[in-house]
């Protein structure tokens, strides 16, 4: 499996404060933005993410829609392709990995999968057509 995390996740209650505190605070730059999500780019190519509550539960099949339920925070790694995906998800699964949604195509273009580890913390594996 690659070492390399190439995104972070956020689930906000309130996008619009998070992207001031982001954009102000730390100056971050928007790469990408709509009413449900925000994007920026960091340093080698790591991504900030942040999408409403409701979005973010909805994607990783989490119900309901509760603070001390839904992870707030997810960790990526991307691979190179949809069948490095499958064949790290089958490996997974023969390992007896907590798998929480198994990969299909995803609302941004994507192919991504999600499995937790012993202490619930989330990790996406995705294969992501536009790196």
């Amino acid at each position: 499996m690659r070492i390399q995390i190439n995104a972070i996740t956020i689930a906000a209650q309130d996008i619009l404060l998070l992207k001031n505190f982001y954009s102000g605070t730390f100056g971050w730059e928007i790469q990408a933005e709509s009413t449900d999500m925000i994007i920026f780019r960091l340093k080698n190519g790591l991504l900030l993410s942040i999408y409403k509550a409701e979005d973010h539960s909805r994607y990783l099949d989490t119900t309901p829609i509760t603070a001390d339920i839904l992870p707030k925070v997810y960790f990526t790694i991307n691979t190179s392709s949809l069948k490095e995906t499958d064949e790290l998800f089958m490996e997974l699964d023969n390992r007896r990995a907590n798998i929480i949604k198994k990969p299909s195509k995803v609302f941004w273009g994507g192919y991504a999968g999600i499995i937790a580890d012993p202490e619930n913390n989330y990790w996406e594996i995705c294969f992501n057509p536009f790196l």
